[in-house]
């Protein structure tokens, strides 16, 4: 309740307890569930699925968001990091918050973010810390920017990393030092967690 939800995602094999949708339902609580298996060798989302994760974690209506899955580590650790390479993160940096929690090989987990190539926006609700330049989306180093408007396509900006490396000095490329630092620091702003910084759940 003190974090005040709008979203619950839910990355789990089986459908969310009777307890969890009647909590979503008292306190207005969008729950999403995906359909997500107990990891053995390697974590049980596909690339299509990831987008449609993140895609939904960016968009400001649905924000604050938890997502979590059965250990907290693999499955949400995965959506993480392609958050974080949709927030242009170093790869030093994506990698070391998720090395923190995960016990999944490090490999397995950089071909999935690797396939990560494109997401779809919604002009009508724009993350206002993407990759843009006030309401021009600018081309992201890596993936492929889809803004549409009610259903219908409007602008598709392809990867352009020459143009991008451009950028890194601007803070939209965070340094391994720097993220870091900042992982170490609680999530604050005058005393209370910040809503518009999509939270992960490292213990489950």
């Amino acid at each position: 309740k003190t974090l005040r939800l709008k979203t619950i995602i839910s990355l789990i094999p089986e459908p969310p307890t009777q307890d969890l949708e009647d909590f979503c339902s008292i306190n207005s609580i969008e729950l999403i569930h995906y359909m997500v298996e107990k990891p053995k060798d390697e974590v049980a989302l596909s690339v299509k699925d990831i987008a449609r994760i993140v895609q939904t974690i960016i968009r400001p209506s649905k924000l604050p968001v938890y997502v979590h899955c059965l250990d907290g580590t693999d499955a949400t650790g995965l959506v993480m990091c392609c958050l974080r390479r949709l927030q242009a993160w170093h790869k030093d940096a994506i990698d070391s918050e998720f090395l923190r929690f995960s016990r999944s090989g490090e490999n397995t987990v950089e071909k999935l973010v690797a396939l990560f190539k494109e997401v779809e926006i919604s002009e009508e609700e724009p993350p206002p810390w993407l990759w843009s330049d006030g309401d021009k989306m600018l081309a992201h180093p890596f993936i492929k920017l889809i803004k549409h408007h009610q259903g219908v396509v409007v602008q598709v900006v392809r990867p352009a990393p020459k143009e991008a490396k451009k950028k890194e000095t601007q803070a939209q490329v965070i340094s391994k030092h720097d993220a870091l630092h900042a992982l170490k620091r609680p999530r604050k702003v005058a005393g209370k967690r910040r809503p518009d910084i999509p939270q992960a759940d490292p213990e489950g």
